[in-house]
């Protein structure tokens, strides 16, 4: 009987750890914050680009867009609070008469947003974003100068109006989002400083720029129309996007625009979904 006395509750606090991983799993599989949305498309991308650093003329051109994003709820309980990651990249070229630019820039953010609910088919997002972009311009027939890198990081304020509306008997999503930059960092050579200047000489001052919208007057927006595949609210969606980047900069000298314009289709998952006997299998942080 002694035995029996200090082997039970040995083996007690052996299980109480396995339960409590199994109940946490379940409870897992039904919180809505737990269900997340994530797309990938892919488009094309219409340029145009001025950079004084390489020359004084505008290129306008092609390329290939992708973006990804992640949609979900923060594990507050109120579904009032989201956030969103998205990265956008863009490879392409333009022409100027007889001379070619390429392009590849690369762009991430993280926003987090209060949701207000207007109506039951209507709700407003407002928040913060944070972008971190990376890139270059390239222009081989340039000589001394060929590469304009871009390099920059922002807080950006963020907006999302998502309205759902039926089609026959499917439900429609469309969105409109909005970011605008208001402080941030930049590097910005001066005009006629060389690469070689800066990381062979050494000569750094200057280069690292504070961005604002009187000498960074940029935005970005962009709209996507979700569209049901089956008549289930969490089956697989496709997404058609159109997103307008127009970045701009009058700094040290030197004035800069690109402006993309993208044309995008792809395909949308609700993940981490819930089985269809429970009622929370109808939600959606969208």
């Amino acid at each position: 009987m002694r035995f029996f006395r200090y082997i039970l509750p040995a083996l007690a606090l052996l299980v109480t750890p396995t339960m409590s991983r199994a109940q946490h799993f379940v409870c897992d599989t039904i919180i809505p914050e737990r269900i997340v949305v994530k797309s990938s498309q892919y488009g094309i991308t219409l340029f145009n680009n001025l950079d004084t650093y390489l020359s004084n003329y505008k290129f306008t051109g092609l390329g290939i867009h992708y973006s990804h994003e992640t949609f979900r709820d923060v594990k507050t309980g109120n579904h009032k609070w989201k956030y969103q990651r998205l990265l956008n990249g863009d490879i392409g070229y333009g022409i100027q008469q007889y001379n070619l630019q390429y392009s590849g820039l690369l762009n991430y953010n993280w926003s987090g947003y209060h949701s207000f609910e207007v109506h039951p088919k209507l709700s407003l997002l407002a928040g913060i974003q944070i972008q971190l972009e990376g890139g270059a311009l390239y222009v081989p027939g340039n000589g001394n100068s060929p590469v304009a890198a871009k390099i920059r990081t922002a807080i950006a304020a963020s907006g999302m109006a998502i309205y759902h509306f039926r089609v026959l008997k499917s439900e429609w999503i469309a969105r409109y989002q909005i970011d605008i930059p208001l402080a941030g960092v930049m590097f910005a050579p001066q005009y006629g400083q060389s690469y070689y200047e800066i990381f062979g000489l050494g000569h750094c001052k200057g280069i690292i720029s504070f961005t604002y919208p009187g000498n960074c007057p940029s935005w970005r927006h962009f709209l996507t129309l979700d569209i049901p595949l089956k008549n289930k609210r969490n089956s697989s969606t496709l997404r058609i996007g159109y997103t307008a980047d127009l970045f701009q900069s009058n700094i040290n000298g030197i004035r800069c625009h690109i402006y993309k314009n993208s044309f995008t289709i792809g395909l949308a998952k609700t993940l981490f979904k819930v089985k269809k006997e429970n009622k929370l299998n109808l939600y959606s942080p969208y």
